[in-house]
């Protein structure tokens, strides 16, 4: 058949426009498909940094964009070898612009705020509103009060002298505040074992509608007790409550939540969405200890069914156990008698003084027995002992667990375990026994010490690290 060149060229137009269709359906695939990928399931690209912050005890991180930069306001633990529960002596603004390396701006104090100069500064959150800017504190859990600034890293003040939320204004403790917004409505959700909500005034002074009770329920409709410091983010038609390492979920802000189980592991926490669009979350852990802490970063991903995905390797820093790696350590472990701690080259060492040298690490390391069987110790032993030994104290939670235990232990009561060692060693030797070894391990490990040499009375002793696992 003879074919004209108009037809011909028709053809070609055609042929041109069912390729360029082609191209811009599998395009269109393309996208749809990497959008799925980032929406539901592991996102490979993410970042997740186990302590953005190492040995600050930097607690109850609070995230806040503001273009391509992420600024946080987070407690601070005031030591690391607390003799109270939970002292916390400031808060403290950060920022990042890559998500890895962070920089402090200012503190806000305590003395400065109706709170006076008492270590209680508890969890908040930060939000923006007309151009200033919002920080609302827990006077430990007593009551909530806010502070403004005109920058986000600005001067903090006291926008009201005196509590937002006053300690009589619900049944329980209104304190660990998390400040909502959406369409220009700003809510504010507080408290501990049943969370309460209310909406937020414009000039954020005083509340527009009386506190109402948020029902978290299972699946079969009976209420449960939650932690404090709540956290909402809202994702498509889902409201997300996040507490600790639970969550709860609900199509209405207010409820009621269908409790769903495990969240990440990890405490308080605080989501933001970065640049790219990925969710994450900033994640309390146990960085020194659980009086001295830290913040984790996580991506955090979602299953089909809008629940949360819990990665097979998500765990809370640092565990399961406990690695006492010195590379960068300048706290932790502390002399009680006979020597020294002194921290140099990526190690801990020390000259013996007198016999019975003993070192023990910070207390209240909350390490989970169960998921641990023996402790590995690399150390120099450049004395005459043939001999070192370790103890482990160890509680059960309970009532008031809590708030006692913060004083001295004695560690003439502990059981000690007798590890033999070479004697005059110029060399890093690695030695293990099994906690099986000792006749009680309770569910959490606190504390534990070494005696580094026995029955020498100098001496010199290095460890390079200390893991239990």
């Amino acid at each position: 058949m003879k074919i004209n060149n108009k037809m011909s060229d028709y053809f070609k137009t055609l042929a041109t426009l069912l390729t360029l269709l082609s191209i811009i359906t599998f395009s269109n695939c393309s996208t749809q498909e990497k959008s799925s990928k980032l929406t539901y399931g592991i996102n490979p690209d993410a970042i997740k940094v186990d302590v953005i912050v190492e040995e600050h005890g930097m607690a109850d991180p609070h995230a806040l964009m503001k273009g391509d930069t992420l600024y946080i306001i987070c407690g601070h633990d005031q030591s690391w070898n607390p003799t109270s529960s939970f002292p916390m002596d400031r808060w403290e603004v950060w920022s990042t612009t890559n998500l890895k390396d962070w920089e402090y701006h200012r503190s806000i104090h305590p003395k400065d705020l109706y709170i006076g100069d008492v270590p209680n500064c508890f969890a908040g959150d930060i939000c923006e509103r007309n151009g200033k800017y919002y920080w609302f504190f827990s006077n430990r859990y007593y009551n909530t009060g806010v502070a403004v600034a005109d920058q986000i890293n600005g001067e903090y003040k006291d926008l009201l002298g005196k509590p937002l939320l006053p300690t009589d204004i619900i049944k329980e403790s209104p304190y660990d505040p998390e400040i909502y917004e959406e369409d220009g409505v700003y809510t504010i959700c507080f408290g501990s074992g049943t969370y309460y909500m209310a909406t937020l005034a414009e000039d954020m002074k005083s509340l527009t509608t009386a506190p109402q009770p948020i029902l978290v329920q299972d699946k079969k409709g009976k209420k449960i007790r939650v932690s404090d410091k709540s956290t909402l983010f809202k994702r498509g038609e889902w409201y997300y409550l996040v507490y600790g390492n639970k969550y709860a979920m609900a199509k209405n802000l207010y409820g009621p939540y269908e409790y769903q189980g495990a969240f990440l592991e990890g405490g308080h926490t605080s989501f933001f969405e970065w640049t790219d669009g990925q969710l994450y979350v900033l994640q309390e852990n146990h960085d020194i200890c659980a009086f001295y802490r830290g913040a984790s970063l996580k991506p955090v991903f979602f299953n089909e069914d809008n629940t949360v995905l819990i990665p097979e390797d998500d765990h809370m820093y640092p565990s399961p156990g406990r690695p006492f790696k010195f590379k960068k350590s300048t706290m932790g472990w502390t002399a009680i008698n006979g020597t020294e701690v002194t921290y140099k080259d990526g190690r801990i060492k020390g000259k013996i003084n007198e016999e019975n040298a003993l070192i023990q690490s910070a207390p209240w390391l909350y390490t989970q027995s169960d998921l641990c069987s023996k402790v590995t110790f690399n150390i120099k032993n450049s004395t005459k002992a043939k001999e070192m030994k370790f103890a482990v104290y160890s509680r059960n939670e309970g009532k008031g667990f809590w708030k006692t235990g913060t004083e001295q232990l004695n560690w003439d009561k502990q059981q000690w375990v007798s590890i033999p060692i070479q004697p005059n060693q110029s060399e890093f030797k690695t030695y293990t026994i099994d906690l099986a070894d000792f006749s009680d391990i309770k569910s959490r490990i606190m504390q534990v010490a070494l005696q580094p040499a026995v029955g020498v009375s100098e001496g010199e002793w290095e460890v390079n690290e200390i893991v239990i696992h």
